[in-house]
């Protein structure tokens, strides 16, 4: 029974029309849920990335100091690690973040002489600084009992930090009088 008036017929064709697809209202609705939920997920993103770049770059530095130390050790001769912007000297200025370079140094005086072989040059790191406390700020040697030499003491320690200089996402590399290095989380300063 069914009976095609030209008013059912108008309902039937207006119901069509507006099943068809989504309303502004309901678009706007999800675009605005989205938002919220990007709002919340980015920065948490964000801050998960730059941890997880400070645990790279902290652990790059531990196993370049390991390397320094047991080639000093397998050599029996002193090995010195420094920061290099060039890839070829020893920087008097910047941070070990700029790279480093690791060479014999039997003259022990913390720069690449002539002569002195170069072992290995390490390419610089992006988004996190590298910061040494006194002793190690130009470089740090290690001996043929692979012991670290630096002027004034012989242990220091590397601060490890994000580019939001926040202490407490950072890390620290503490290198004793044996040229053992340790890490801990945190750092006193970060610039």
């Amino acid at each position: 029974m069914t009976s095609e008036t030209g008013g059912a017929r108008r309902t039937w064709k207006a119901q069509e029309r507006r099943q068809r697809g989504y309303t502004i209202l309901e678009l706007m609705m999800t675009i605005a849920v989205i938002a919220v939920i990007a709002g919340f997920a980015v920065p948490s993103f964000l801050s998960t990335m730059n941890a997880n770049r400070i645990v790279t770059d902290n652990n790059e530095l531990i196993s370049t100091l390991a390397f320094a130390r047991s080639e000093a050790i397998k050599r029996g001769q002193r090995v010195t690690l420094c920061p290099t912007a060039d890839q070829a000297a020893c920087a008097t200025t910047g941070g070990w973040e700029q790279g480093w370079m690791a060479f014999l140094d039997p003259s022990g005086f913390g720069t690449v002489d002539a002569g002195e072989e170069v072992l290995r040059v390490w390419d610089g790191l992006e988004g996190t600084t590298v910061r040494a406390a006194g002793s190690f700020s130009t470089w740090v040697s290690f001996v043929g009992s692979g012991e670290t030499r630096a002027t004034p003491n012989n242990a220091d320690s590397f601060y490890v930090c994000g580019s939001d200089g926040d202490t407490a996402t950072a890390r620290t590399i503490n290198v004793g009088l044996l040229g053992h290095p340790s890490t801990q989380k945190g750092a006193a300063a970060c610039p």
